[in-house]
């Protein structure tokens, strides 16, 4: 499963395309790609909703990749949360 997804950083949105690369019933790995970067995501994500866990928060690591900016990294993860609560 592949989407877009739109970030705000620095005073411009960026187009990030985000892409569900492997899921069991405990993680989740997501690469999301940019012009010249890549991040490997992985999320306990199928384990929450498994035990119906709705408010619990989902935890992020960064497996593959660099972030120089925090800021960066949080505005990605609101976006992909924004997107997956909608599937």
């Amino acid at each position: 499963m592949e989407w877009i997804i739109r970030v705000y950083y620095d005073r411009k949105y960026i187009r990030l395309r985000a892409k569900i690369i492997y899921t069991t019933s405990l993680i989740e790995i997501i690469t999301v790609t940019g012009r010249n970067r890549s991040l490997t995501l992985q999320s306990n994500r199928p384990i929450l909703i498994a035990k119906k866990l709705k408010h619990r928060r989902i935890i992020w690591k960064l497996v593959d990749g660099t972030v120089s900016n925090s800021h960066l990294f949080d505005a990605i993860i609101k976006a992909l949360e924004i997107h997956l609560k909608e599937i």
